[in-house]
């Protein structure tokens, strides 16, 4: 087997799974985006319209700023090829700023629905990836079912091809020992 490294390709970084809610401008339109996963170079990001391939965006979550390009999207997903190196560390632990500029600790930021709008997040991206751990699951019982319907065809099939010509083998087996 071709080894990554000597086919002249980089390995794939490993990729840290969050939940981190956030704010990006595309084109001059900011909307709620939620992080689900993250690298030093590249986000894995989820938002209700997510930006085509090859926008430039700006994500912010406190006074962290992230700027990246859309790479790849499917569906509400999309991946961001980040312009400098990030701390997944940084994005994780920066504090949501909250209205007129206060940080998420503060009194000010302690609006009903905000709170509420952070736990809808939360809540729909577990669902999404309950829902996608529950389908991988049962794609995988599928093809193990179809799978084993295949290999017990087969070995029916195999059984009848050969028993013919076993028969025969047989009985001229049992005619020629008579003899």
């Amino acid at each position: 087997m071709l080894n990554v490294v000597q086919a002249g390709l980089r390995p794939r970084e490993p990729r840290v799974k969050v939940l981190v809610p956030c704010r990006m401008n595309v084109s001059g339109r900011w909307v709620d985006v939620c992080v689900h996963n993250a690298s030093s170079r590249g986000l894995l990001v989820a938002a209700d319209e997510a930006p085509g391939t090859g926008a430039y965006i700006d994500i912010r979550r406190g006074t962290l700023v992230i700027i990246g390009r859309v790479v790849w999207r499917k569906g509400r997903f999309f991946g961001v090829r980040t312009q400098d190196r990030l701390s997944v560390q940084a994005l994780v632990s920066e504090p949501r700023r909250g209205p007129h500029g206060a940080s998420a600790s503060s009194p000010l930021s302690e609006e009903r629905r905000t709170q509420s709008r952070l736990a809808a997040e939360g809540r729909v991206a577990r669902r999404v990836e309950h829902s996608r751990q529950t389908s991988s699951r049962l794609q995988f019982g599928f093809l193990v079912l179809a799978a084993a319907a295949i290999a017990m065809f087969m070995a029916d099939e195999v059984g009848l091809m050969l028993a013919q010509p076993l028969t025969a083998v047989s009985a001229a087996l049992d005619g020629h020992v008579g003899s």
